[in-house]
């Protein structure tokens, strides 16, 4: 085997393998949403706590040192069209390597008010003034689409795998889910993935045949605040995903303190992640061990209509990332 063919192998079996993986969407590995933007998994929480329009950007970076390391780039932007409808839309790439993944959603949220308090204010957090109750509704329909770079790949040498740097393909999906959200307790469900469609695209490996029944993803979390009058309040909260392609399952238990300050307010958090996944052998038994597991503490802040937090994620499990963390950054403005 020539080392032509060899290198062109290893490019198609890293490319299934990204699809393989990434074919579920977008799937928060991290902890993105603990920068007070629930939204980016949730479609029901476009719009909550706004009063006209909102924008956050966040980015996730690992290894600073190394050429083309993994990474993410994310943007969000709510905005409210009347009372009750919300409109989203969230630009989202994920890149590690020759690979690279592009992620846009468009949502659409309506909220029922359960009391006469609608939010009219700039301040994006809740108060123990406040007297939020309603429930929301929202469906998310997007377009992923992968591709290779090959533009470093030697190009004197021809090679069918290789089609002029558009190697790639992409799928349509939907997603939606509802949630309640009140100034103490708040509670959201989504499912991703709903239907997965095959756009036009691609494939230097032959078409990726998906049965759209497989590929969902659920997500169920909880918050609950707990308010003092000394302006300190704390927040535990959880957050539940199961993936049905490869039946796994993970958990998020989460703690921020926060504390009210002049125009504002800061706030520290940790986040501890596990997940539950079994391996079948070839003797039909499954390991239960293989678990991965990562430690988050968060930092943020809200001052007037701005918005900033930091969070690093240490790998704890077997399952090793490599020496270093994880690094996200996210920032958000609220407009008007």
């Amino acid at each position: 085997m020539t080392a032509t063919l060899k290198k062109s192998c290893l490019v198609v079996l890293a490319f299934g393998q990204f699809m393989v993986i990434s074919a579920q969407g977008f799937v928060p590995l991290f902890n993105e949403y603990l920068a007070e933007n629930l939204y980016v998994i949730h479609p029901a929480m476009v719009g909550v706590n706004l009063k006209n329009a909102r924008i956050n950007l966040g980015s996730r970076q690992q290894w600073f040192n190394v050429p083309n390391a993994p990474g993410t780039n994310l943007l969000t932007a709510e905005y409210k069209a009347t009372k009750n409808v919300s409109l989203g839309l969230q630009l989202l790439k994920d890149h590690n390597g020759y690979h690279s993944k592009n992620s846009n959603y468009l949502t659409f949220g309506y909220r029922i008010y359960l009391n006469d308090a609608i939010w009219n204010t700039r301040r994006s957090f809740p108060t123990k003034n406040d007297n939020i109750k309603e429930f929301s509704f929202g469906i998310s329909v997007g377009s992923i689409n992968y591709s290779i770079d090959q533009s470093s790949f030697d190009a004197r040498i021809p090679d069918p795998l290789l089609n002029a740097n558009s190697s790639g393909t992409g799928y349509f999906t939907i997603d939606a889910g509802a949630a309640y959200v009140s100034t103490h307790l708040s509670v959201q469900l989504s499912a991703k993935n709903i239907n997965i469609t095959n756009s036009q695209g691609n494939n230097p490996a032959g078409d990726v045949n998906i049965n759209p029944s497989k590929f969902k993803h659920y997500l169920a979390s909880l918050q609950y605040e707990i308010y003092f009058n000394n302006g300190w309040n704390l927040e535990p909260s959880f957050l539940i995903q199961f993936l049905e392609k490869t039946e796994e399952a993970s958990m998020d238990l989460n703690l921020k303190v926060y504390r009210l300050v002049k125009q504002g307010r800061i706030w520290l958090g940790v986040s501890f992640r596990q997940n539950f996944i079994t391996i079948d052998t070839p003797s039909q038994t499954k390991i239960a061990n293989q678990n991965y597991k990562h430690f988050t503490p968060v930092f943020g802040m809200n001052y007037d209509r701005y918005l900033f937090s930091y969070h690093y994620t240490s790998n704890l499990g077997t399952l090793n990332l490599g020496t270093s963390g994880l690094h996200y950054f996210s920032l958000g403005i609220n407009l008007f």
